[in-house]
């Protein structure tokens, strides 16, 4: 049971259970067996590590990471390493709170951490309030702050042992406990002191600690930092449009609008996007690797009323059921063994947008039913959760194989298929749309103009009759890619064939009798003028197998 009201009084004097621990003068509770490798204190196995070598640790940490980092990496690991000492400490003492929270202190002491004493501790469950202030008079941690050379870098020094205290009376008293040095020997200070209060009891000055418990890896905040320096980038262009006076929309990686200008074969797709942006329905897209399925999704999301609202992306590959329940409907804080901080789930997250799940067909039917469920009520359960969550969110999904012929395969639930059908889209691969390759060309070409600043760079006619060529079996992401290293790697103000990547120039595409398709057999005919023996000559046929395949769609 958690304690509902604690007060100085019960920390006067340990009790024999815990003084006979500190009062020998010999060290009675370290066993070690040298022929074995083996050191244990208190039955727990471990390994001794000098001042010197964790001094050394220290000083690269912070070389490495910096000051606050190093700050907050240290804090979080010592409100892990106190919440599981605390969770031992209650049983070990039946669960007796006082008992516990002076086990910190003295089993602290006998592993050679620190010599520490409780000043005061007054808690009222009821108020609300918590204050406990606890003095250091010896630290291991503050000697090899000043062992390392770092004096006062980052203000008091003794960040895992504050990290200790806060965690251990966390998993006490069941309530976040936030711990901050007001004093430190490494810092000038004749001790360390330490004060400890309820997470809302403190202000600003602990929001340092706040963030640091959220677990923000360096990766993690480097994506920040790059999404600020994005959004910070795209209100420039949007302030310089309005300069010019440029009305203009913001282009993704791919603008649907652009493509669907020469494509016959992407119109009804365009279309059909339209048609969905003005509805709230699930959606599936079908089309191979790299055709710009997402793109889609972005651009149906963009013109929806949701557009204001989050778009997150699942990839839906490679992780287990229980991983992929954890990303989507998230948990609650010790929903779990490890789960010590709450995750909200992408579909929360996604509420009032729109949720994008990539290769929904690797999802186990298990998880599928528990998707169909969350899109037909509106409601998920985080793990460990003691009620449902609403969320509002549209669901759109995408496929690389026939999500007709996953669902008669067994891949896809019947119910789940039906549910995510009522907008299909079908997005032709690249070889299917002869007409777009120099437009999308040319909008890739822009955009890595302004990348690597070469805005005068061109490409030259036999760049264009290359790429005309080639079947791109990578579909979009592949000219995107090949144009950006024709861009790096060309020397001079025109693209040329030798600018491209040698398994383009290798693969150089000649289409075969069967593969001719009417707007392959148009594009064709446009560039050699209507005459048909070079057309022939150019698709590698013969000109009677032209003239039938011309006969057979009607092309004049």
């Amino acid at each position: 049971m958690r304690p509902a009201k604690l007060s100085s009084s019960l920390f006067l004097e340990l009790p024999p259970v815990l003084a006979h621990y500190v009062e020998a003068e010999r060290h009675l509770w370290v066993e070690g067996n040298p022929k074995q490798g083996r050191l244990s204190v208190l039955g727990r196995s471990g390994g001794f590590t000098d001042h010197e070598t964790l001094a050394v640790e220290r000083r690269h940490l912070v070389a490495t990471l910096g000051v606050e980092r190093t700050r907050a990496l240290l804090y979080r690991m010592g409100f892990e390493q106190g919440r599981r000492d605390a969770a031992r400490h209650m049983q070990t003492f039946g669960e007796n709170a006082r008992l516990a929270l002076q086990a910190a202190l003295v089993f602290g002491q006998l592993q050679g951490r620190f010599v520490a004493e409780t000043r005061r501790f007054d808690y009222d469950a009821e108020k609300k309030t918590l204050l406990r202030e606890i003095v250091v008079s010896m630290s291991s941690e503050a000697a090899v702050q000043r062992m390392a050379g770092l004096g006062a870098k980052g203000g008091c020094a003794c960040w895992n042992t504050a990290g200790y205290f806060a965690g251990h009376t966390s998993e006490i008293l069941g309530k976040r406990v936030l711990t901050m040095e007001s004093g430190c020997s490494a810092c000038g200070s004749e001790q360390c002191a330490y004060t400890s209060k309820l997470d809302a009891e403190f202000g600003e000055e602990a929001n340092w600690i706040r963030q640091a418990l959220q677990g923000e890896s360096v990766d993690e905040e480097v994506r920040s930092r790059d999404a600020m320096v994005t959004s910070a980038q795209r209100a420039a262009r949007r302030a310089q449009m309005a300069l010019t006076g440029l009305n203009r929309r913001l282009r993704s990686d791919l603008v649907l609008e652009t493509v669907v200008a020469e494509s016959e074969a992407m119109a009804p797709v365009a279309q059909r996007a339209r048609q969905l942006m003005a509805s709230d329905a699930p959606v599936i897209i079908h089309g191979e690797p790299g055709t710009g399925k997402e793109t889609i999704a972005h651009t149906i999301h963009n013109g929806s009323q949701r557009k204001k609202k989050p778009f997150v992306e699942v990839d839906c590959v490679g992780l287990t059921d229980s991983l992929l329940e954890q990303e989507l409907f998230g948990f609650e804080k010790d929903a779990f063994q490890g789960a010590t901080l709450k995750h909200t789930g992408a579909y929360l997250r996604a509420n009032g947008g729109t949720l994008y799940l990539n290769r929904v067909t690797a999802l186990s039917h298990e998880m599928q039913g528990l998707l169909l469920k969350a899109i037909q009520t509106g409601q998920v359960w985080p793990k460990g959760a003691e009620e449902p969550s609403r969320a509002d969110v549209r669901v759109i999904a995408a496929v690389q194989e026939d999500p007709l012929e996953a669902k008669e395969a067994g891949e896809i639930r019947e119910d789940f298929y039906y549910a995510l059908a009522v907008g299909r889209l079908d997005v032709p691969p690249l070889r299917e749309r002869q007409t777009d390759i120099l437009r999308l060309a040319e909008d890739f070409l822009r955009d890595f103009q302004k990348k690597y600043e070469r805005p005068r760079v061109s490409m030259s006619a036999a760049f264009k009759q290359v790429l005309l060529d080639c079947a791109w079996p990578a579909n979009v992401r592949q000219l995107r890619n090949v144009i950006e290293h024709a861009v790096i790697m060309s020397s001079g103000g025109e693209l040329e064939p030798k600018d491209l990547p040698e398994e383009i120039l290798a693969t150089r595409w000649m289409k075969q009798p069967g593969d001719l398709t009417p707007e392959v057999i148009k594009a064709t005919l446009s560039r050699t003028n209507n005459n048909r023996s070079k057309a022939a000559e150019m698709l590698g046929v013969g000109r009677t197998t032209l003239w039938r395949s011309m006969k057979r769609y009607g092309i004049e």
